[in-house]
C-alpha cells in the first residue's frame, strides 16, 4: 500500500473514532445528568414530607416541609421540585405537592379599597409594626375573601350612619409572612401559629378600627397590636369613651356575621372560615 492510500485510510479511521466518542459523550453526558426542568411554580404540600439534598430518599434529610406550607419551585426532575422554604432549599417529591394558585385572583381573593367608602392603612406594608420593618410591598392591595368583603362592607355602611369609616389595618396575610411573624412572637394569643391554623392567611380575618368624618382614628382601648392585657375585651380599665367606642364597633362587626376574639379587640373572624389557607403575593 503506498503512502497516499494509507494516509486516507487513517483520516477515515480517524473520523469514524471522533464521531463514535463524540456520540458516547452524549450518550454518557444524558445518563449521567437527567433533564432538568426550570420553574418558577408555588406549590403546597399536602402532608409533611422531607427535603432533601438531591433527587431521591437516597439524600441526606435537610428539614421536614410541614403539611399546607407553601414552597417556591424552581426546578424539577424526575417527579421530584427543587424548592425554597423557609430559607432552606433541596428537593421534594412531587407526590406530596400540589398546585397553589398564582395570584390573588386565582385564589378568590378580592380587593378593598377606599372608593368603596374604606380607610386603607396597612400597617405591615410600613416599618410602622411590632417587627419593625415592612413585611408587604409598600402597593400591597387589602384582600380578603369574597364572603368577608361582602361582610365587611356590611359593617362600613352602619359605622357610615354614625358618620364614622371603617380603618382597615391588615387583612389577607401570606402564610410565609405569617410564619415569620409567629417566628420572632411565639405567643399563640397575639399570633396563630401557623401550623395550627391561621384565618388571617385564609383572607377571612381583619384588623380593623373606626375613624370620624376627618379620618381622625376613634380613641379605643391601646393602639394597634399592643401585645398585652389592656388589648383584652375582659380588660377593667379602659375610659369610658374607650369602652363605648370598642362596644360600638363589636357591634356593626358581630351584627355583619363577625366573631371577636379575647385577647385583640381589633380582630375579627368571618364565621364562615373555609377558606383555604393561601401564600399568594398581596398584589
Amino acid at each position: 500500500m503506498n503512502i497516499k492510500k494509507i494516509f486516507i485510510a487513517s483520516s477515515v479511521l480517524g473520523i469514524l473514532f471522533t464521531i463514535g466518542i463524540t456520540g458516547m459523550s452524549k450518550t454518557a453526558a444524558a445518563q449521567a445528568s437527567p433533564a432538568e426542568k426550570s420553574l418558577n411554580k408555588t406549590l403546597k404540600a399536602t402532608t409533611a414530607v422531607n427535603m432533601r439534598k438531591g433527587v431521591g430518599t437516597k439524600y441526606k434529610k435537610i428539614m421536614t416541609v410541614e403539611k399546607g406550607l407553601f414552597v417556591t419551585a424552581s426546578k424539577y426532575s424526575k417527579g421530584w421540585y427543587k424548592v425554597s422554604a423557609n430559607g432552606k432549599t433541596g428537593w421534594v417529591s412531587g407526590k406530596y405537592l400540589a398546585s397553589a394558585p398564582a395570584n390573588y385572583k386565582e385564589a378568590g381573593l378580592v380587593e378593598l379599597s377606599e372608593k368603596e367608602g374604606f380607610i386603607i392603612d396597612l400597617k405591615y406594608a410600613t416599618k410602622k409594626n411590632f417587627m419593625g420593618y415592612a413585611l408587604y410591598p409598600k402597593d400591597s392591595k387589602a384582600l380578603v375573601a369574597k364572603s368577608t368583603a361582602a361582610k365587611l362592607k356590611n359593617a362600613n355602611q352602619l359605622a357610615h350612619k354614625k358618620g364614622y369609616k371603617i380603618k382597615i389595618w391588615d387583612v389577607y396575610r401570606p402564610l410565609s409572612v405569617q410564619w415569620e411573624m409567629y417566628n420572632k412572637v411565639q405567643n399563640h394569643n397575639y399570633v396563630a401559629n401557623p401550623a395550627l391554623d391561621s384565618n388571617h392567611s385564609k383572607g377571612v380575618s381583619v384588623d380593623v378600627t373606626l375613624v370620624d368624618s376627618k379620618g381622625k382614628e376613634l380613641k379605643m382601648p391601646t393602639k394597634f397590636d399592643s401585645f398585652s392585657i389592656k388589648a383584652g375585651r375582659s380588660y377593667k380599665g379602659n375610659s369610658k369613651t374607650a369602652q363605648r367606642n370598642m362596644d360600638y364597633l363589636t357591634k356593626i362587626m358581630t351584627q355583619s356575621g363577625f366573631k371577636t376574639i379575647n385577647s385583640e379587640w381589633w380582630h375579627y373572624n368571618d364565621l364562615s372560615n373555609t377558606h383555604p389557607t393561601l401564600d399568594v403575593p398581596t398584589k
